[in-house]
């Protein structure tokens, strides 16, 4: 029984812990392709992307689907939130860990809200260690500084509550289509700028700000518009 027992135990413990990532950034990919091994021993890296609609396919794909996908906040003309929330509607079988190289706290409650497990940054090596521990496990992790700011929930319990939202909008509604939110007034201007062709170094230059500042109200912008991308954001906008 107890040689049983230990060759169960070591059973267990050979399972890989199948993990991707989606990260427009080349180098960071293999940056941390390459100490993945020592941040978590049992991963595996099986697949890796720079778009958000190949990740979301290979994501739902069940020949290609990851235990653990490392989601960027910043995909060019996609974000990391948009990533997570069209996983996290379809499925509950991947969880998903955010990245980031500027502040979490950026992000955190927006990606909780799309049905993440945490969020981490690049930079903190300790703090990317036990978030990938703690995420392939079945837990969540939240940074220290956002543990009384935001809550991430367990993939089973975001994926029902992001289906149930869903559902009861859409009851809600009695079948009109909801309306969309509206942006703030930098998210629209910067959609604005945007469609005539400035960059985000272009209008931080003019604001007088950082162009992450910039990046980051035009990621709320696609999120609040619930866009496929940036160019599909401003789509929208300009039809309004």
């Amino acid at each position: 029984m107890a040689r049983m027992s230990a060759e169960k135990g070591q059973s267990a413990q050979s399972v890989p812990t199948l993990v991707a990532m989606v990260d427009n950034d080349r180098m960071a990919l293999l940056a941390l392709k390459g100490i993945l091994p020592q941040l978590l021993p049992s991963a595996r890296w099986i697949w890796d992307a720079q778009s958000a609609d190949e990740a979301v396919r290979k994501a739902l794909d069940p020949e290609t689907r990851p235990k653990l996908l490392l989601v960027d906040m910043s995909l060019g003309d996609a974000t990391g939130v948009s990533v997570c929330r069209k996983i996290r509607m379809r499925t509950d079988r991947v969880a998903l860990l955010g990245i980031t190289a500027f502040s979490v706290s950026d992000y955190a409650t927006r990606i909780a809200e799309a049905g993440a497990q945490g969020i981490v940054s690049k930079a903190d090596i300790p703090q990317l260690a036990q978030a990938l521990r703690m995420v392939s496990s079945g837990e969540v992790y939240t940074p220290p500084a956002l543990r009384s700011m935001v809550t991430f929930r367990t993939a089973s319990e975001a994926h029902r509550l992001l289906v149930d939202t869903v559902d009861d909008a859409n009851e809600g509604n009695d079948g009109n289509a909801p309306e969309r939110p509206k942006l703030g007034s930098k998210e629209a201007e910067t959609l604005h700028l945007l469609s005539r062709g400035l960059t985000y170094d272009q209008i931080a230059a003019q604001w007088g700000v950082a162009a992450s500042t910039v990046r980051t109200h035009a990621h709320r912008a696609v999120d609040k518009l619930g866009a496929n991308s940036l160019a599909h954001a401003i789509a929208i906008w300009l039809s309004q």
